[in-house]
């Protein structure tokens, strides 16, 4: 372990730690093993997550909130999903002029299928962590998530 002199230090070795696991999550999730098997970046794979707990469709807006993306970005993810036939776009019941976003059969299918391999990578990644030791580092991530979000 680093020798962290001060607070100063101790924070910017957190930022930095937090930066390094994002981009090992990213390479992870983009593996042969995860969503990059299924022809999917992990970006894409985490949009999917979020429609499928949704479960009603989202609005392009409401899920370029929720991934923290450009609308340019979120448009250019969801045509690609959409030709490769996971999501589908819906005008909203209540207004047409709002598009929902809704993922198809395929897209619930392959959230049903990535469960095993997911489960198995986030086993192996948290077996030195006890069930309380896991809840408090999430919430540790959800307090800097929102600070940061702020």
């Amino acid at each position: 372990m680093n020798n962290l002199n001060n607070d100063t230090e101790l924070r910017a070795a957190i930022v930095h730690a937090v930066i390094r696991i994002n981009n090992l999550l990213i390479k992870h999730g983009n593996s042969d093993k995860l969503a990059g098997a299924y022809g999917l970046s992990q970006q894409q794979w985490t949009l999917l997550g979020v429609l499928d707990r949704n479960g009603q469709g989202m609005t392009m807006t409401e899920l370029g909130k929720n991934l923290l993306v450009t609308k340019a970005n979120m448009t250019g993810m969801i045509d690609r999903l959409e030709r490769d036939g996971f999501v589908s776009r819906h005008p909203d019941q209540f207004d047409r002029r709002v598009t929902k976003v809704m993922l198809t059969e395929k897209g619930a299918l392959f959230m049903r299928e990535i469960e095993g391999p997911r489960d198995l990578f986030t086993s192996e990644m948290f077996a030195d962590f006890t069930s309380e030791e896991s809840q408090q580092f999430y919430n540790y991530l959800e307090r800097f998530f929102k600070k940061l979000d702020s």
